[in-house]
């Protein structure tokens, strides 16, 4: 699939494509489980034939998806029209502001199908509509699909660069986030031979990493769990808890001692200490799946808790 980039700003839309140039469509019915319509606009170049949005509200409805759909708008055009918008090289684009894609309807020579490309542009939208805190699920993929593809280290060691839409568009893990919908779809449909060209090879979703994407958008994540542990000192210093983290994002434990006594917490990646302080520790999960938390006894003795917010 050739670049297929985004919007840069809802204004552009505006003065590259006049409202003028949308003449018909309206809200049409997507026909899936949460009784979805979907606002559809097509340019004047069209003659007026509602089955051509139809046709489109109806696939957009046969799409993996939640609720997020209601919130779309799906601008058809022809394909010089949309690149006035998108780019020289774009096929279609997505813009996250007005929750808007740009696309031509048409099945062009020597490109991937015209459903395929608004696949990869509804991928932006799902991920426009998630969660992936302390990150942008545009820039990073949504929570357990970044996870699991690891996005967060790879993008601290330069392998991959979240946002690039330009030099580095091929190790831009939203636009590889994109294709991965894309890929989930065709293989819920049956297809067995998936393109892969316009992100880099490395990214290509596994059986796991589309199961993932896929509780992304059916059961998004919505933030950090907590839970408390309960501990005793009598004798001893030092008291081990150990935390599994499967989903990279921020991480907090926060010590409530009991009265007359001296604790603190130390936060441990293997034998590396990577935080400690007498009430809190502070971290951002990145690629690490265990952390050893550490209850130290200065003085005192006593029933302590530890409050833990992870992803």
């Amino acid at each position: 699939m050739r670049v297929v980039k985004r919007f840069l700003a809802v204004c552009l839309l505006a003065l590259a494509l006049p409202a003028s140039a949308f003449a018909w469509g309206g809200v049409y019915p997507t026909g899936d489980s949460f009784g979805s319509s979907v606002k559809i606009d097509v340019s004047d170049s069209y003659p007026v034939d509602e089955t051509l949005p139809q046709t489109w509200a109806t696939y957009l409805g046969t799409l993996v998806h939640g609720p997020e759909l209601a919130l779309l708008t799906l601008h058809l055009a022809p394909l010089p029209e949309v690149q006035v918008q998108c780019g020289a090289d774009a096929l279609a684009c997505y813009d996250p502001q007005s929750g808007t894609i740009l696309a031509s309807p048409d099945n062009l020579l020597d490109e991937p199908p015209a459903q395929e490309i608004i696949a990869h542009e509804y991928g932006h939208h799902i991920a426009n509509n998630r969660l992936d805190a302390p990150w942008s699920a545009e820039d990073y993929g949504t929570k357990r699909w970044a996870s699991y593809e690891n996005i967060c280290a790879r993008a601290a060691s330069g392998e991959l660069d979240p946002g690039n839409e330009g030099s580095s568009y091929t190790e831009n893990p939203g636009e590889a986030f994109a294709e991965s919908f894309r890929v989930l779809n065709l293989t819920k449909a049956g297809s067995t031979s998936i393109g892969w060209d316009i992100v880099d090879r490395s990214l290509y979703p596994d059986a796991t990493a589309l199961s993932l994407l896929e509780q992304d958008v059916s059961d998004p994540w919505t933030g950090p769990t907590l839970h408390h542990v309960k501990g005793f000192f009598g004798n001893g210093t030092v008291r081990t808890i150990g935390v599994q983290t499967t989903l990279d994002g921020s991480f907090v434990a926060r010590l409530h001692a009991p009265a007359n006594s001296k604790l603190r917490l130390s936060l441990w990646d293997g034998s590396q200490l990577i935080a400690r302080n007498a009430t809190a520790v502070h971290y951002e999960i990145c690629g690490q799946r265990s952390l050893t938390l550490k209850v130290e006894r200065l003085s005192g003795r006593g029933t302590f808790t530890v409050d833990i917010s992870k992803p």
